[in-house]
This record gives C-alpha cells, structure tokens and sequence, in this order.
C-alpha cells in the first residue's frame, strides 16, 4: 500500500468511532420499542436518522471536493463526540425522552452527512488502486468487529469514541488540492459537475436504478421491521436482540475476510452477482422464520429460534459482503479524486433517495398488517428486482465499467 501509516490510522479512526455507533444502532431501536411498542413512532425515527443525510449528500459532496477531507473527519468525529457525550450525560439523569432522541439523532445525523462523502472519496488517495479490493475488505471488516464489539457498550463510550476517532485522523499525512468555495453559486455549479459525470455514465444510472428499488424494500426489513418482531413478536430478550444484531455484522466480518484472503483478485461482477442472488434467497428463508408457524415450531423466544435467525443473519451478512465491497472498489477506480466526494454523494443519494419513504410505510403497515405478511411480501418484490437486473442489465453494466476503466479518459474539466 502507499503509505501503511495513513491506511491504519484510517482505518483505526473509523474503527474507534464505530464501536460507539453499534451501541446506539441497538440501543435506540430498542428504547423506542420497549417504551412504545409502536412500528410508526420507528418508522419515524429511522426517518429521521436519515432524511437529513439525503438532503445534505450532494452539499456535503461539494464540501469534500473543496475542504480537505482529513479535517472534515477530525471535525465530525469531535462534534458527533459532544452530541452523544451530552446523551450520556442526560441519561444519567433519566432526561431522556423520545423528542429529545428524535432531536439529537437529527443533528447526528447532519454530521453523518458531511463525513461520509470525504471519508468515502479518501480511500483512494492513500491505497494504490491494484491495493483497493483488499484495502476495502480490510476495512470493512474493521468496521464489522466494531460494531460487534460495541453492542454491549454504552452511550458514554460512543461520545469518546468519536473523540478518540477524531484524535488519531489528526496523524493521517494526506494532501489534497482544494479550492475555496466562494459563494453560493460555485456549491450548485460543482454539483452540477458531478451530475454531468453520472449523467453520461449509463452503466451507473442503470445500477444506482436498480439500487434504489431494491433499497426501497429492502431497508426497512432491517431498520424497521426486523427489530419489531424480534422484541414485539418473537419477545426475545434485550440480550438476545443484541446478539442477533451481531451475527449479521458478524457474517459482513467474515464476509471481507474471506474476499481480502481468498477472493480480492476476483472481478468485482461475478463477487456481487453471487452475493445478490445468495442474499436474496436468505432474505427470503428470513421472512419465513417470521411466520406464526415457524416461531410455534421454533417455540418462541428460544434458542432454537434464536440459532436459525442467527445462522441466516450470518450467512446474509457474508453475501452482503460479497454485494457492496466490490461495489465500492468499482466507483473507487471509476471516479477522480477532484471530484469523487460529488459524485459519491449523488450516488448515495440515488441509491437511497426513497428509503425513507419505505421507512414510514412499513412502520404505519406494522400496526395494522401481521409482520410475516409484509416480511415475505418484501423478499418477493426483491427477489424479482434481482432476478430482473442479474438477467438483462448487469453484463452491459460491468462491461462499460470495464471500458471505461481501460479508456482512462475521464472527465477533468469538471467545476
């Protein structure tokens, strides 16, 4: 790799901070339940964890064009740091209310926003491309044990972790050219720039298309759905729920260790193909584990019940290894760094632009439709999205990324 240095403290920045994100990622679906009992209070909160990063994206990717993306992470991770410090400090008065939730995940959130664009677009910069497979595995495996062995922790050890994670970004070594946003107009006239890439690129339209319909039902099974019958109609435990959120993270883990061990040569089509289809047949054994039957025969809240839900959870997690890493590593090579932050942020806003919208039917449908029916209704419509993009869309797809690749002429003149 370029300069291991800056890799690791990269790495080890995000690491920190994630471990303190498991614990909220857990422990706020899970207050919200045990108080409310209410699919729709969810829904909004994952609404609102949201929202604010879809609308900022493209700003943010325009920003981190423009500002050094090192010190957008140092300043994110401190900020991010003082707002769930402040958490822990309310919770250790008993302070805490759903608004007050809804209001800090709001501002969390708006940092989320401008940190995941420059974060994204700095990989690049300080792995060499034929080092970015493994690098992303790597890191993505990093992030997964993080999340893993956050679970048990507390809001206290999120506020220093993101202060922590701050701390070591400080060290990165990394140079980038940026130029002053003057006014208003350079922000919309740069993100123009970038939509002008994604424009002409039809390979990326057609994937971040079919990303979008997918994430669309998808996404809420997780966010939304899966944590409703795990504590509201399986009943499982706190303790048991914390678990089961791990073994999928658990699964992403051994997912990139397997692709940076055995698989980080192998073309980036033929890893997320195998990954979609696996996944989506887990997805669907998923949605039948949540049928009355199945938890009658699994008897409840037992631990049979919880060692099926857990083994698909890991086995989904590994596909979903196989989806995304490779993804990323095809838009690392396939954009410039000048203006990888835009277009980074435009496509994540392409590829989630409805979730939130998915969110809020699924949470008010859990109040009136049994989960199980929404749950394999889901996997039905992703099933045939992903049967559809693997048949007529993903060769041409991968073949203009190939080309594009070998043309090595993109776009310079981009504002």
């Amino acid at each position: 790799m370029r300069d291991n240095r800056n890799f690791w403290l990269y790495a080890i920045g995000r690491f920190v901070s994630l471990v303190g994100s498991g614990v909220q990622d857990v422990a706020l679906p899970l207050f919200i339940l045990d108080l409310t009992s209410s699919g729709t209070i969810m829904g909004t909160f994952m609404i609102i964890s949201m929202l604010p990063r879809l609308i900022l994206y493209p700003i943010a990717g325009v920003v981190g064009d423009k500002i050094n993306r090192k010190w957008i992470m140092v300043w994110m991770d401190f900020g991010r740091g003082a707002v769930i410090l402040l958490l822990a400090l309310l919770a250790s008065r008993n302070l805490i209310t759903i608004p007050l939730l809804f209001g800090m995940q709001f501002v969390v959130s708006i940092m989320n926003a401008l940190f995941g664009p420059a974060t994204s677009a700095m990989l690049p910069d300080i792995v060499d491309k034929e080092e970015l497979m493994k690098a992303n595995s790597i890191l993505m495996s990093l992030n997964s044990t993080a999340y893993i062995g956050g679970i048990m922790a507390a809001f206290l050890i999120n506020g220093v972790s993101f202060i922590a994670s701050g701390i070591s970004e400080l060290f990165i070594k990394y140079k980038q050219k940026v130029e002053k946003i003057k006014n208003v107009g350079e922000v919309f006239d740069s993100l123009k720039g970038g939509l002008n890439y994604i424009r002409v690129q039809r390979g990326i339209l057609i994937l971040m298309g079919f990303a979008l319909v997918v994430n669309f039902f998808a996404a809420p099974i997780f966010a939304v759905l899966y944590p409703y019958v795990m504590r509201i109609v399986i009943k499982f435990t706190a303790e048991q729920y914390g678990l089961l959120e791990t073994s999928f993270m658990g699964g992403i883990l051994l997912g990139n260790v397997l692709i940076g061990a055995l698989f980080a040569k192998k073309k980036a089509e033929s890893l997320l193909i195998k990954g979609l289809i696996f996944e989506t047949i887990l997805l669907l054994a998923f949605a039948l584990l949540m049928f009355p039957q199945s938890i009658a025969f699994l008897l409840g809240p037992s631990w049979r019940m919880f060692g099926a839900i857990a083994l698909v959870s890991i086995l989904m997690g590994i596909s979903n290894a196989f989806v995304n890493t490779p993804l990323n590593v095809e838009f690392q090579q396939l954009v410039p760094t000048e203006y990888r932050a835009r277009v980074f942020s435009v496509l994540e806003v392409m590829s989630q632009g409805i979730v939130p919208i998915g969110y809020g039917l699924v949470g008010i449908l859990l109040d009136k439709t049994p989960a199980h029916v929404i749950a394999l209704a889901l996997a039905v419509l992703i099933l045939i999205s992903v049967l559809l993009f693997v048949t007529k869309y993903s060769k041409a797809v991968f073949m203009e990324f190939e080309s594009r690749k070998k043309e090595m002429e993109l776009p310079s003149s981009l504002p």
